[in-house]
Formats: structure tokens, C-alpha cells, sequence
């Protein structure tokens, strides 16, 4: 078992240096544990922010390829977060939405406007034609 001082940082924000710092480390292919000893964060830890970090450069739009190399995650992994973020369970209803969270809705909510506005315009455009017969 791993001593308080081995895991002092558990439950302490990232800083954006630390993150850089850990996508570095990820980049020389250091070992997930070294990593986690490292930080003196849990490999719990270290693998959540592997995966919050995938997740927002998926939001960030950055390619897959980019995602999975720089985070050292896998494709299967990375279609899981995905999955898991867009999909908020029941549970979590009651909580406040994550910033994440709303992007995700907002996005799916502009895609829908998106399809409604054309089908209009194919309408009005069928209104027009038969008025002009």
C-alpha cells in the first residue's frame, strides 16, 4: 500500500503545467505507474485524466489519430469516453451539468435546428412552386 505522502496530490486540480507535464511523460512512453509515483497521484488518477483530456480535445475537435497518440489511449477507449460523456445517466440528473456536458447537448440541439431550418426551406420552396402554377 502506497503512503499518504506517495499519494498526496489525490483529489487536488490539475494544473495545466501538470497536464502538459503528464502528456510529455506520455510522449517518452513512460511507464502509467512511474507516472502516477510521479505525480504522487493513484494510477486511477492518472488514467481518469488520460481520458478527461481525450475527451475535451475530442470536443476541441482535434483528429483521432492526434487524440490517441498524445494520450496514449486506445481507439476502443476513447469511443468509450466518448459514449460515456454524451451519454449522462439518470443518476446524474439531479447534479448540475458539466461545461462539457452542455457543449455535447448544445451541439446536438444546433444539428437538429439545422435539419428543421432546411426542411422548412424545402416548404416554403414547394409553397412557392405550387403558387406560381
Amino acid at each position: 500500500m502506497r503512503s499518504v505522502e506517495e499519494t498526496m496530490n489525490v483529489g487536488k486540480k490539475w494544473t495545466i503545467e501538470e497536464e502538459n507535464i503528464l502528456l510529455q511523460e506520455l510522449d517518452d512512453n513512460i511507464d502509467i505507474e512511474l507516472i502516477a509515483q510521479a505525480h504522487k497521484r493513484t494510477l486511477g488518477g492518472i488514467i481518469g485524466r488520460q481520458k478527461f483530456i481525450a475527451y475535451n480535445m475530442y470536443l476541441a475537435k482535434a483528429p483521432e489519430d492526434l487524440i490517441i497518440r498524445k494520450t496514449r489511449i486506445n481507439k476502443l477507449q476513447l469511443l468509450k469516453v466518448i459514449a460515456k460523456k454524451e451519454k449522462r445517466p439518470k443518476s446524474l440528473a439531479a447534479k448540475p451539468p458539466s461545461l462539457e456536458y452542455e457543449v455535447v447537448e448544445m451541439r446536438k440541439e444546433i444539428r437538429e435546428l439545422k435539419t428543421t431550418v432546411s426542411e422548412l426551406v424545402e416548404m416554403l420552396k414547394a409553397i412557392y412552386e405550387f403558387e406560381d402554377i
